[in-house]
């Protein structure tokens, strides 16, 4: 095994673990904050679980391993369902952006509208039918490799995913178009930022329309937040796609190719992760989780303490015990 190898290897093993960790986050404070469960949060909720699901199966059970060892010991048919299952899973991400961009749109310009609009049964609903059809695709499309038997492995020399046998024509038969997609997060960025200027021009004019009023500055606030967080998390994706597809060939150098291929996607699922957490207004339920955690492992250690020095003065021992 190389040192780049070695390198990459842990570097996988290290963004997965604290992007894993972010995410978890996200879904603790889900289920235990105070803040409602409206259907911006549950949108957030999935997102948080996507990025779960990417990071463990595709980087730190089949990434990280056969880096590490730099050998493929998965059956390829395994290596081709997480591959083509976790990357549809990400397509659910990219396109929840302009559901998010969306929902903060009908939360200021149609807000007696929301709770009809975006009510969680709504939510519900549309995000199962977006599994749903992430899910077909990935059924249709596993079918097809399976069919054709052109199967896919990650090759830890290149960091790419080819066709295990590619005699039969595979990238023919199967063809990727980089273009598109390269193309369609633009269009998912493009429709997401055209919402989220309208959705800030909104919140300035309510902001200095009522910035008398406390309560007014305080959503007004809330909602600022909200819109750079939607903001950040929609160039993630756009971001990954360029470098995957475009940026990818500036060099044929192994390190430019592992950092554009491979740690940028599981970068972006960590970030996801980090920015939900950093804007998310419960992360003090989050330290209250960490304080009580804290205080009750000290509590455990000074009772074991006092514990053991509340023998009698003048109590004989046994030897070799204090």
């Amino acid at each position: 095994m190389d040192f780049l190898s070695k390198i990459a290897s842990v570097l996988v093993l290290l963004n997965g673990l604290l992007g894993s960790g972010f995410n978890v986050c996200v879904v603790y404070l889900y289920f235990n904050g105070s803040q409602d469960k409206n259907s911006f949060n549950f949108i957030c909720l999935t997102r948080a679980i996507n990025n779960i699901i990417v990071l463990a199966f595709n980087f730190l059970l089949l990434t990280f391993p056969v880096v590490l060892i730099s050998e493929n010991f998965y059956p390829a048919i395994i290596e081709t369902v997480i591959i083509t299952s976790t990357i549809n899973v990400y397509l659910v991400n990219q396109i929840q952006t302009v559901a998010i961009a969306l929902n903060r749109f009908i939360a200021l310009y149609l807000p007696f509208r929301y709770k009809a609009l975006c009510s969680n049964h709504v939510t519900w609903v549309i995000m199962g039918a977006l599994y749903a059809q992430r899910g077909y695709e990935t059924f249709t499309k596993l079918y097809s490799f399976i069919n054709l038997d052109c199967l896919i492995r990650f090759d830890s020399d290149t960091f790419f995913t080819p066709f295990i046998d590619d005699a039969r024509n595979c990238s023919k038969s199967l063809p990727v178009d980089s273009n598109l997609i390269v193309l369609m997060p633009s269009i998912f960025l493009s429709i997401s930022v055209v919402l989220n200027l309208l959705t800030f021009g909104k919140i300035l004019i309510f902001y200095f329309s009522n910035n008398s009023n406390s309560e007014s500055t305080s959503l007004a606030r809330k909602n600022i937040r909200l819109f750079f967080q939607t903001v950040f998390q929609d160039s993630l994706f756009l971001t990954d796609a360029v470098f995957t597809f475009k940026l990818s060939r500036l060099s044929d150098s192994r390190i430019w190719a592992f950092v554009s291929t491979v740690f940028v996607w599981e970068s972006i699922h960590s970030l996801d992760g980090l920015i939900m957490l950093m804007f998310s207004d419960r992360v003090s339920t989050l330290r209250a989780k960490f304080a009580r955690i804290m205080d009750r492992d000290n509590q455990v250690s000074s009772s074991s303490w006092m514990g053991r020095s509340r023998r009698p003065a003048g109590t004989p021992s046994l030897p070799g015990v204090a």
